[in-house]
C-alpha cells in the first residue's frame, strides 16, 4: 500500500501553488489512494465533503507541534496546545487514524524535557477521547539548528513510558538515515510503529528527495518495519524541485511500488 503527504505541493497560501482539493485531483489521477495531510493544509473540516469526494482515504494526520511545546513559559505551552487542540478538533471526521507530531526536546535542559512531557501527557488526552493514535516522530540531525540530537531509542523509551496502547511513533526514514542506522531504528521501535515517512536522502543532510534518489536501501527498510510489526502503508513525504504533476507522481508510485510491494 502507498500513502502519499499533501506537504508535496507545499503551503497552498503561496501564490503559485495548488489548494488543497486541486492537489487531491493530481494524486487521484497519478494512481494514489490514500493520503496524509500534512501540516500546509488547515481548515479541513470546511473542506471534509471535498475530500471524501476525491475518493482518496486519509491514512494519516499532520499535527502542528513546534518547539513551544517544551517552552519554560506556560503560556507558550498553552497556546501550542490551544492550537493542536483545534487541530484535532478541525480533522476528528477522519479518526481514527494515526496523528502525527515532532518530538521537540531538542535542548540540554531537564526542565525542558519536564515541560515537553506535560504537554504531550495534555495532548494524548484529547488526542485519545477523539479515536486518534498519537504518532511521536523521529527527528532530523541537524547541529547547525538544534543543541543536541535525540536518537531513536530516546524517543521510543519516551513513547513507551506512557504505556498507553495508542501512543505511539513515527518513523521518518529520511531523518533517521542521517545519524543512525535505519535497521537499529526500527529495531528500536519494535511494536510501536504507527505510521512511517518515506522519503530519501545522501546521508548528510534532510533531502526529502522521492524513494530512489538516494542512497537508502529501502527493500532492507521495508523489511525491518515489517519484522518489527509495521503493517500500514509506505507514507511517501519528499520534496519536488518543480510543481507536482499527475506523471511525475506516477512514475514515482510506480518506482516505489517496484521497490517496496
Amino acid at each position: 500500500m502507498i500513502s502519499i503527504s499533501t506537504t508535496v505541493f507545499g503551503k497552498e497560501d503561496i501564490p503559485g501553488n495548488k489548494d488543497l482539493i486541486s492537489a487531491l485531483d493530481i494524486i487521484q489521477k497519478s494512481g494514489f489512494e490514500m493520503i496524509e495531510i500534512s501540516r500546509h493544509q488547515k481548515n479541513i473540516l470546511d473542506r471534509e465533503s471535498q475530500i471524501r469526494a476525491s475518493g482518496l482515504k486519509v491514512w494519516s494526520i499532520h499535527g502542528l507541534l513546534g518547539s513551544h511545546a517544551a517552552s519554560d513559559s506556560p503560556a507558550e505551552r498553552q497556546a501550542t496546545l490551544d492550537q493542536e487542540f483545534r487541530r484535532l478538533d478541525d480533522t476528528v471526521c477522519f479518526a481514527p487514524c494515526p496523528y502525527v507530531v515532532h518530538y521537540t526536546n531538542r535542548v540540554n535542559d531537564p526542565q525542558a524535557a519536564k515541560n515537553y512531557h506535560n504537554t504531550i501527557e495534555r495532548l494524548y488526552e484529547r488526542s485519545s477521547q477523539l479515536g486518534f493514535n498519537l504518532a511521536v516522530e523521529t527527528a532530523p540531525y541537524k547541529p547547525q539548528i538544534n543543541e543536541r540530537y535525540p536518537d531513536s531509542k530516546e524517543i521510543s523509551d519516551f513513547v513507551r513510558s506512557f504505556g498507553m496502547k495508542d501512543l505511539n511513533m513515527t518513523i521518518d526514514i529520511n531523518h533517521s538515515n542521517i545519524h543512525e542506522d535505519i535497521i537499529d531504528v526500527c529495531n528500536n521501535c519494535n511494536a510501536i510503529i504507527a505510521n512511517v515517512h518515506i522519503s530519501d536522502n545522501h546521508g548528510e543532510w534532510e533531502d526529502h528527495l522521492p524513494p530512489g534518489e538516494g542512497i537508502i536501501d529501502f527493500p532492507a527498510v521495508n523489511a525491518a518495519l515489517i519484522k518489527n510489526g509495521y503493517t500500514g502503508p509506505f507514507n511517501l513525504e519528499f520534496h519536488l524541485a518543480d510543481a507536482p504533476s499527475v506523471d511525475k507522481l506516477t512514475e514515482i508510485r510506480l518506482r516505489v511500488e517496484k521497490m517496496l510491494i
